[in-house]
């Protein structure tokens, strides 16, 4: 009886033990079985691939080093370890994945807009007082003539400006350019100086560089 009270007394301490084994980076996920597509289905992860990155949670704790990939049809984070594979459904303010060619950092908390929520997340492009952020509906392919070239045709593009984001589109100046109307001199001078053709989100981030450079110079007025 002594031998069987004992037992009884140690299993919640060894079961602690084991589910604490189960995630050892401290992110407390959900254990999860990956489905398998079936014929014609698309991945739901911006890339197929693992990568090792960073995740913060809302308690500001930073997790490094996790192996995870970004679901964007549940807009979830997945990780994984030498124990199994686990998702992360609430929690998780930030994350970046390092690809080896480029820095993906998504961030939420922004306003809601258009079916998108606090609680989606956006990769942002350009983290000053106002801010380009790019929301991904489906998986980043890599152009095969060169490697560092990546095919995006479906995300779209916004600017957070006075707490409100704004849908902009690149081929459309005029959805951008009235954001910034209260310095429309300058930035038409921006443009021909640098030459920005907005064929690409660089032109559209050095122009909101400038546009905040140009503002917190004149101490934002």
């Amino acid at each position: 009886m002594k031998c069987l009270r004992r037992i009884f007394l140690l299993s919640p301490l060894l079961l602690g033990q084991v589910v604490l084994a189960q995630d050892s980076t401290g992110l407390a996920g959900t254990p999860y079985q990956e489905v398998t597509l079936a014929a014609g289905e698309h991945s739901p992860y911006l890339f197929k691939e693992w990568y090792s990155g960073t995740i913060r949670t809302s308690d500001d704790k930073v997790h490094d080093g996790v192996q995870m990939r970004y679901d964007l049809a549940k807009d979830e984070i997945e990780y994984k370890n030498a124990y199994g594979l686990f998702r992360i459904s609430t929690g998780v303010t930030e994350f970046s994945i390092p690809t080896g060619t480029d820095l993906y950092i998504f961030k939420n908390g922004y306003p809601s807009v258009a079916g998108q929520t606090q609680k989606s997340f956006y990769r942002v492009m350009y983290d000053g007082n106002t801010k380009l952020l790019k929301k991904y509906t489906a998986p980043i392919k890599v152009e095969k003539a060169s490697a560092t070239r990546t095919l995006e045709p479906s995300a779209k593009l916004y600017i957070l400006k006075d707490d409100k984001l704004n849908p902009v589109q690149l081929n459309n100046r005029n959805s951008f350019l009235k954001l910034l109307t209260d310095e429309k001199n300058k930035m038409g001078y921006v443009i021909r100086e640098q030459q920005l053709d907005f064929a690409a989100d660089d032109d559209l981030r050095a122009l909101l560089e400038e546009y905040d450079s140009y503002k917190a110079g004149r101490g934002g007025n």
